[in-house]
């Protein structure tokens, strides 16, 4: 059994109301094990943020509170976005950045993400940055150079003291959402390995720290397995744990396997 921590959360994209949130935190909170070396999140829309924070301050670290996405300034004529000031000021812990939609559906370039992540840990929120490869970069062969180009710009300049604030999600592309393909553990290990290694190289003992989890067409059939490589730290669920029965089962899978 592996001695690293495990990290295991759900991003709910465009779903539920501050009501559904807030309930579905409530819910969580009343059955979900309390383990040594645990730590659960979930990340729901911005609208449900103040609601489900609220509910998370009589246990702040119970259960993180994330935030899908913010942007890098700290205010301005920005119409729609949110600053990292904002969402500290709500009680969030953790801001998503990255996320496989938001780079191909809204364009969101390597760079801008760089200057998300740096503005996020100034403002001492805990980064999600996702990396991963499409389809046809995979049928190419260049799984690595793309998750270690993303990993890379994402994280340049991010000062060595910081890297305990950083978690990495591994999401190929081609495997998450409802038509993606289910990969297996021999698809991930090699990634992993790799973010591992970059990480390392980055930020020395400090990166060797930084956990990085798994998310893909995760479910608990196969959670364990994907724990179970080497160098992952958890997952990074989405439809599986939008109930909060479906929550445990992959939370219990993720457990047994590590």
């Amino acid at each position: 059994m592996s001695s690293r921590p495990i990290y295991f959360g759900t991003n709910f994209k465009m779903h539920q109301t501050p009501d559904e949130s807030a309930a579905f935190y409530r819910a969580l909170a009343a059955v979900a094990p309390r383990e040594p070396g645990v730590q659960l999140f979930m990340i729901p829309p911005a609208t449900s943020l103040a609601a489900v924070a609220a509910e998370a301050k009589a246990d702040p670290a119970r259960i993180w509170v994330g935030a899908q996405n913010m942007h890098w300034a700290a205010q301005g004529a920005y119409t729609g976005e949110i600053s990292a000031t904002m969402l500290t000021a709500l009680g969030v812990d953790l801001v998503l950045l990255g996320h496989a939609e938001r780079r191909g559906m809204f364009h969101e370039r390597d760079e801008d993400l760089n200057r998300k992540v740096l503005a996020a840990t100034d403002a001492g929120l805990r980064v999600l940055l996702c990396v991963g490869e499409t389809a046809d970069e995979r049928r190419y062969g260049v799984s690595d150079e793309t998750v270690l180009k993303q990993l890379k710009i994402g994280l340049h300049g991010l000062d060595g003291s910081r890297a305990g604030q950083v978690l990495i999600g591994y999401e190929p592309v081609w495997s998450i959402g409802e038509g993606g393909i289910p990969a297996s553990p021999e698809d991930v290990a090699p990634v992993a390995a790799t973010l591992r290694s970059a990480l390392s190289r980055l930020f020395g003992a400090a990166g060797e720290q930084i956990p990085v989890l798994y998310g893909g067409s995760v479910n608990p059939d196969n959670a364990g397995a994907f724990v179970g490589v080497d160098g992952i730290d958890g997952c990074f669920v989405g439809r599986s744990a939008w109930t909060v029965d479906g929550y445990r089962a992959t939370l219990a899978a993720c457990l047994e396997g590590r």
